[in-house]
């Protein structure tokens, strides 16, 4: 059954790194991952960018390894190879966006 329920917070902050994620139209994914938490490798038809917003998550991709930490940013183009690992309880925020050169670049 569907309900709405009153709230008592009317005010909220989002970070401005989290808004600037934010397409015109559409929305952004938080991710919780527990630690030890593996994205084999994959990729996507879509470009993404990833803010790590706590823990630590290790980024692996076609070419590189990085440790990432709250406040760093991913820029992943579609079609990269790439895998993650959680090493803390990690949480970051994922907006996706059709590939730049697709588009004719943004």
């Amino acid at each position: 059954m569907t309900q709405i329920i009153a709230g008592t917070k009317t005010e909220f902050s989002i970070d401005p790194a989290i808004m600037a994620l934010l397409p015109e139209q559409g929305c952004i994914e938080l991710q919780r991952d527990a630690a030890g938490k593996v994205h084999a490798f994959h990729t996507h038809s879509v470009d993404e960018i990833l803010v790590v917003i706590s823990g630590r998550l290790n980024f692996i991709w076609d070419g590189g390894e990085r440790v990432c930490n709250p406040g760093d940013t991913i820029l992943l183009p579609a079609g990269t190879l790439h895998q993650s690992e959680a090493l803390d309880e990690t949480i970051y925020a994922i907006a996706t966006r059709p590939p730049a050169l697709a588009a004719g670049g943004n």
